[in-house]
Order: structure tokens, then sequence, then C-alpha cells
């Protein structure tokens, strides 16, 4: 019995909601992309609901098999963190069959997504023109580091070097000192996000027009919108924005400050958040000084302020200053390293890391949910696939092609090897 839309709902836990919730259900994804940019979008339609068919090359499937160790059976952590809630389906698209297998199940489809460099899919017949001639209704989602045109178009995408031309790296680090790039993939992950919202748009879009469309993400694109901020500035003024450490140009305080045992971040948003902070710091004649009185005052100040702040940051701990300030309202935080964070009191409570069940480690991990919807929540139905695991069933039951069909197909080298189960192995272990 289906609930009363008119009855309040209390939110399942994160991973519990029951087949037939799911937002995105009645939507298949064919997925082509590899590496990271492509898969973090089909993750999140596949943890709301979507059938993500993961169409991998036979020999050797997705790189980011291997990118490791560690290791999860024959598939590294990195892999198998990321395809949860998605089947495999091994398909040789540079041999004839294999090509219209595909086209046919792109008829069956509401979205192909691919993140291959700019012109590789139209080479293999299974671009933008010749998928949309066969399913007009389709959205065709293609992620690449610069788009698909310009003078850069056809150079390759990796994240650091978005990172880099994007301009984010001469942002960080610290004064003087050499670039370095965020310690995750930013460029990746932006341009994976992005093509959520745009695939999703364009599936709104279709629901008025009866068409599917072309959706075109840059990476660089992606990493100026996170820069739009800072780019504005610049265009105003004129004046270089240098590397600044964990500090921000328009902000101050609003940095790390070392104390007796570690570093603290904290963030002094609002001049009456900057007095209430000037108290629990022990300096309440800052709050009245007319140098540091307002935001743009302190910023005129800001070396000889921040020098004045360090100085008392370390007459205690971090503990003892992360109580204090809290206590008052000023946003403060430890420097957790990655041991500590998995053991946080908040992410425990609220569930954020659940176990995989991975065949291959019982004990991974993923993060789940990236964020949360009140009545149609995601769920963690599956782990990541081992390479081929599904091809069978896909083709069964989408384009009806039978045990028989599938063999000749094999026997054609349209198809990987017949799927067989993946063996349990111990964590970190490789077959």
């Amino acid at each position: 019995m289906k609930a009363d839309p008119t009855e309040p709902q209390r939110a399942p836990p994160p991973g519990g909601a029951p087949r037939g919730l799911l937002p995105l259900e009645d939507l298949v994804v064919l997925d082509l992309s590899h590496a990271l940019a492509g898969p973090i979008a089909s993750t999140v339609l596949g943890d709301f609901g979507a059938r993500v068919v993961k169409v991998e090359n036979p020999k050797g499937g997705d790189i980011a098999r291997q990118w490791g160790p560690p290791f999860h059976g024959d598939d590294a952590a990195y892999f198998v963190n990321l395809h949860r809630n998605k089947q495999s389906v091994t398909i040789d698209l540079k041999a004839p069959e294999g090509r219209e297998l595909f086209l046919r199940l792109a008829e069956r489809a509401d979205v192909v997504l691919e993140n291959l460099r700019p012109g590789a899919v139209d080479r293999l017949g299974v671009g933008w023109a010749d998928v949309s001639a066969r399913n007009p209704r389709l959205v065709y989602c293609s992620i690449s580091g610069y788009g698909q045109d310009g003078p850069y178009r056809d150079r390759a995408g990796m994240d650091l070097i978005l990172q880099a031309e994007s301009g984010m790296m001469s942002l960080t680090g610290e004064p003087g000192r050499t670039p370095v790039r965020a310690g995750v993939s930013i460029a990746d992950l932006q341009a994976g996000m992005n093509a959520v919202i745009a695939i999703l748009i364009a599936l709104h879009a279709r629901q008025r027009t009866g068409r599917g469309q072309l959706v075109d993400i840059s990476m660089l694109e992606g990493q100026l919108a996170l820069l739009d901020h800072v780019l504005g500035m610049y265009l105003a003024d004129r004046e270089p924005i240098g590397r600044m450490g964990t500090a921000y140009k328009t902000i101050v305080p609003y940095q790390t400050f070392r104390t007796r045992t570690e570093d603290v971040a904290i963030a002094v948003g609002s001049d009456s958040l900057w007095r209430s902070f000037c108290g629990a710091v022990g300096l309440p004649e800052l709050a009245g000084d007319p140098r540091y009185a307002t935001n743009p005052a302190r910023n005129d100040h800001r070396d000889e302020l921040v020098a004045r702040l360090q100085e008392a940051f370390l007459t205690r701990g971090a503990a003892e200053w992360e109580e204090r300030l809290s206590a008052a309202g000023v946003p403060v935080g430890r420097i957790n390293d990655l041991a500590r964070v998995v053991e946080h009191p908040q992410v425990v409570a609220r569930g954020v890391l659940r176990e995989s069940g991975h065949p291959g480690a019982a004990s991974a991990k993923v993060v789940f949910p990236y964020f949360r919807l009140s009545d149609t929540p995601g769920a963690l139905r599956a782990p990541a696939p081992f390479l081929g695991q599904h091809t069978d069933e896909v083709l069964q039951e989408l384009l009806g092609v039978g045990e028989a069909e599938r063999a000749r197909l094999r026997a054609a080298g349209a198809l990987g090897p017949s799927p067989v189960p993946a063996p349990a192995a111990a964590a970190g272990a490789r077959r």
C-alpha cells in the first residue's frame, strides 16, 4: 500500500529508502565515463534510483579499477568507493555488433554520460549525433577538460592540469612558496556535480519539449565558476590575488592559528561576531579599537592584528580554545586528520560512513548519502560491480537478448567473457 502523500512522513535512515520511493528510478543511464568526473555524476544519479548501466571495455574496464593500492580484491579502493549502485556491462564498442548493441541500449535509455576526449565517441559511432538519431528524447552529457569546442578542445583534461590552467592553484598554498593542488580532485568533482545539475535540468526541460539535448560540461569552466567571486574582485581593481595560506583576502580574522597543542581554524565573518570573539580570546580592548572595529579596518591592519591574535592563541591548547570560542558563538574547528574524521562525533551521529557490502572487503565503507531529502532519500542498494557482472542481466532485461545470442556475440568479440561471481577476498588483498 502506498503512503498517503498528504500525510507527513518521517525520513528513513540513510541508505534505507524502500524500492518504489526513489525519485529517479524511472531513469536508465548509460555510463561510458571513467576515472572520476563522469563516475561521480552517475553515482549521484544511481544513489537516487536511476538504473546506471556502466559500459566498460572488456579489456580491463574502467582505468580507476587499477588506481591503487589499496585494493579490495581485484579492484582499487578508489573504484570500489565510487561505483556503488551501478551495473557493469562489457561491450567492445570497436566491434560493429558491439556498437549496435550500445545504440539499441541507448534507444531504451534516458541519459548517456561520457568523459572521453572530444571526438572519441564520434569516431566510435556512439556520439551525440549517432545516439540522438536513434532516440531524440535522450539527454547526452559530455564531460571534458576544456569543452567541446575552442582551441584547447582536443587537449587531455586531467584534474591537476585543470587546477593549474584555471588559476585555482595560483591561490592555493603559502605566500612566496610554490603553488599546490587541492588535497582532493576538485576539478573532477566539480565537473561531475555540474553534470548532475545539468542532466536534471535537461530532463526537466524534456518534460515540456519532448526532446533531449546535448550537455557540454567543461572542467575548466567548472573551476572558473568556483573562482567567480575571486575573478570579480580581480576584475574590479586588477590587483593580483596571491596565495595566503589559510587566510582569506576579504575577511579578517579568517584563518588558522597555532595553539599550545595544535592548530585551530577560526572564522570571524561580521563585526558583531568580532566583538564576541574579542571577549572570548581575552582581548576585549580590541573590540573598541578603531583600527579593528570594522572588517575593512581589520584588513588594513591585517599583519599587526594577526600577530597579536597569534600571541594570544599560544596561551591555551586547541581543546580549550574550541570550547571557549564555541560558547561565544564563534565558528571554530580543529584541523582533523582522516583518522580523527572517521571517529568525529558528528560523522558518527549522522551515520555518514556506511558499509558498502563489497564482496572483496566486508569492511569497505563509503560516504553516503552526499545529501539528504526528507521524503525521497537515496538508497545504498548495491556495491561496486566487478567487471562485466551484469552483462547478461542487462542485455536480457532491456533488449531481450537470450543466452544463445549472447554466446554468438561473445564469439564475435562484441561482448566480454561470461560473468562469474567474484570470490570473497580479504580487505586490501589482490586476487
